[in-house]
């Protein structure tokens, strides 16, 4: 076993049996990293979160409805293939994920600066009241559902960073590992004031929030059902989608003994499978193939996503 340290260096249709016996709910971090109080109002239930605080709300499989600063948004909580973790940013707050490289001692400046320099990003900061663009080992993200799927991260925003971590290498082994810390905004700028910033400096980051009605994260898809010249292919997708929405009516295990048939591998692989009703001879085109690719699309980077925004 050796511990690492790391070094800062900063630059600017289906048969279902309907038992079930697994999770029928999903709990859900929701983060407020305001200075403010603010209120949610979820399913008609009022829920109060402190400033610079957060809780956990257990969302039943099935649809919900989430209201806050006046506008709403519509969501289904479903199954996954693998679990994940995340949370809820209603305010829309940026969170950065920083990279950390840890390295053995033995390990060289040439190694290390060659890992430093792939986790540079990009990044628009606001800098003495002007905005500028510099490179730090740092993503930031503001959407509304914050998930490791598409943001990985090692140390999520109540996780300290350690100063060493310990792995299994030979004794003499160079080694290097990079981790990933989630902080909020504020806790984030005060460990750039410590490791890099001068007292004086005035930094912040941009923050544009998307009103909730504009929010394009894992939206169940619209299809053109128009655009299907295949008679039999329209069909089965039109009875397709009249099944997913009766699907968003269930709840809690109603969904999760359902949801195998319709967005999980059985339910992926019966709509590739249809494909066959509408073959080169009857459309030419390929207008079901194109019709039916962004549900696709969406149940496959869905898999392990807990949530689908209705619209």
């Amino acid at each position: 076993m050796k511990s690492l340290k790391y070094s800062f260096i900063l630059a600017c249709s289906i048969t279902l049996c309907s038992c079930f016996n697994g999770p029928t709910s999903q709990v859900r971090l929701i983060d407020n990293p305001t200075a403010n109080e603010i209120k949610l109002v979820i399913d008609g239930k009022d829920v109060v979160i402190p400033a610079n605080s957060n809780i956990k709300y257990t969302f039943e499989y099935g649809k919900h409805n989430l209201a806050y600063n006046n506008e709403s948004i519509d969501f289904v909580v479903k199954p996954v293939k693998f679990n994940g973790r995340g949370f809820i940013n209603p305010t829309q707050s940026n969170y950065m994920l920083h990279t950390f490289i840890y390295a053995t001692d033995n390990t060289s400046d040439e190694t290390y600066d060659k890992l430093f320099e792939k986790s540079l990003n990009k990044v628009d900061v606001i800098l003495d009241g002007e905005q500028v663009e510099i490179d730090l080992p740092v993503k930031v993200v503001n959407d509304f559902f914050i998930e490791d799927r598409d943001n990985r991260w090692d140390y999520s925003i109540d996780e300290n960073i350690p100063d060493e971590i310990t792995e299994n290498i030979n004794k003499n082994q160079s080694y290097q590992s990079r981790k990933i810390k989630m902080y909020r905004e504020s806790e984030y700028l005060k460990f750039l004031q410590e490791d890099w910033l001068e007292e004086e400096d005035e930094v912040s980051f941009p923050n544009k929030p998307k009103k909730l009605s504009e929010i394009n994260q894992y939206v169940f898809p619209k299809l053109d059902l128009e655009s299907i010249t295949c008679d039999e292919g329209k069909k089965y997708l039109q009875d397709t989608l009249d099944k997913w929405q009766q699907l968003f009516t269930l709840t809690g295990s109603d969904v999760a003994s359902k949801y195998e048939g319709f967005g999980g591998y059985d339910g992926m692989h019966a709509l590739l499978g249809s494909k066959k009703l509408c073959p080169n001879e009857k459309d030419p085109e390929q207008t079901y193939s194109k019709a039916i690719r962004p549900l696709d699309d969406a149940l496959t980077k869905g898999r392990d996503i807990y949530f689908f925004v209705i619209k």
